[in-house]
């Protein structure tokens, strides 16, 4: 996690559009839990009441409940989507001129120790994976954690042993599943690195070099090793891909066991009253519609890899001493003299030949 921390800088720049961004995912994750428990008690309300219910029940305030709990879960969806990749489309745009405005600096000896086409595998591949760093792991994360505080909040007016064995169970698999997955998914995030940068590098060689591939007869061979390391690539890919969809799995089998649980608890009653009736659904689908809010963070750390290898090869660019050291402020030309040099010769650090 060392690697990362240097980026977390770049999310300063904008505080507020990344703040905003977390807020709308909190208030759509909050609309979503609000709408389908308001829906499932209201069902189970207006069956309860029956015919008699048209006179005593109130069904135009619940009603208007569920709509505006839609359309805010819409509204706040579709803005925390644009403001939260407008905010982190410029964080990566900070960090690609800061990337450049490093590697400009550096001398052609610095950069002659990395391969062809490896520096722009980490300018343009590395610092796109960085993004996973705020949508995939730090929203989620905060966004879970805060409804989890509210759920548990909201459900103790009505019953505080029903909402802490809810919010005890959810807060528990925001704590224990992310890290689990994170070890599991440690070597298949590294290998779809590894496997990607190689890929793309033998690609750009294999490009440059197919006329004297082909002049020599060995494009065939190298077009094989090319397939091979794509088809490695690819069942790392589908590693993490299968241990995404058992976060998922067992993230499913975590949530209808609770529900289980609360319908088995609340049937006995809820808080003072010992005839629930559609307080039953409300616990029930409450909990249902919660866990959605975890849905995102069953997987969120098996990119986690990737975002830090992407981080390490960054930085191992950036944070180079550069011996091209450009003048700030820069100073102003003057005119009205000439410069001649002759017999002028230089060699780099370490190196035996002089040009």
């Amino acid at each position: 996690m060392k690697n990362v921390l240097p980026f977390l800088r770049l999310y300063r720049r904008h505080p507020w559009r990344l703040g905003l961004g977390i807020i709308l995912a909190i208030v759509t994750l909050l609309a979503s839990i609000g709408l389908l428990t308001l829906s499932g008690w209201f069902l189970a309300a207006s069956s309860l009441a029956g015919v008699a219910g048209l006179y005593s029940f109130n069904y135009m305030l619940p009603a208007a409940g569920v709509r505006g709990a839609a359309i805010t879960r819409t509204a706040s969806r579709y803005f925390e989507r644009l403001v939260s990749h407008d905010a982190t489309f410029r964080v990566l745009q900070h960090l690609r001129v800061f990337t450049f405005s490093k590697l400009i600096a550096l001398s052609p000896e610095q950069l002659s120790r990395f391969r062809q086409g490896e520096l722009l595998n980490r300018f343009v591949s590395d610092v796109d994976t960085l993004d996973h760093l705020y949508l995939r792991v730090i929203s989620p994360l905060v966004g879970a954690a805060l409804v989890i505080i509210v759920v548990t909040c909201g459900l103790a007016w009505l019953d505080v042993p029903l909402a802490l064995l809810l919010g005890g169970i959810m807060l528990l698999t925001l704590l224990a599943i992310p890290p689990l997955f994170w070890r599991l998914g440690i070597s298949a995030g590294q290998l779809i690195s590894q496997r990607q940068a190689n890929w793309r590098l033998q690609l750009t060689q294999w490009i440059t070099g197919l006329a004297e591939l082909r002049i020599y007869g060995a494009a065939a061979a190298w077009r094989s090793k090319l397939d091979a390391e794509e088809v490695e690539w690819q069942q790392a890919q589908q590693r993490q891909h299968r241990l995404q969809a058992f976060a998922q799995s067992l993230l499913m089998l975590i949530s209808g066991a609770t529900v289980v649980l609360l319908l088995w608890i609340s049937a006995s009653g809820v808080g003072e009253n010992t005839s629930p009736g559609a307080l039953i659904a409300l616990f029930v689908f409450c909990g249902l519609a919660a866990f959605e809010a975890l849905a995102p963070v069953a997987g969120a750390f098996l990119p986690l890899a990737q975002v830090t290898g992407a981080a390490r090869r960054v930085r191992e660019l950036v944070e180079q001493e550069p011996q091209i050291r450009f003048p700030d402020p820069p100073v102003p030309a003057s005119s009205g003299f000439s410069l001649k040099l002759e017999n002028i010769v230089f060699s780099y650090p370490h190196a035996r030949n002089r040009y």
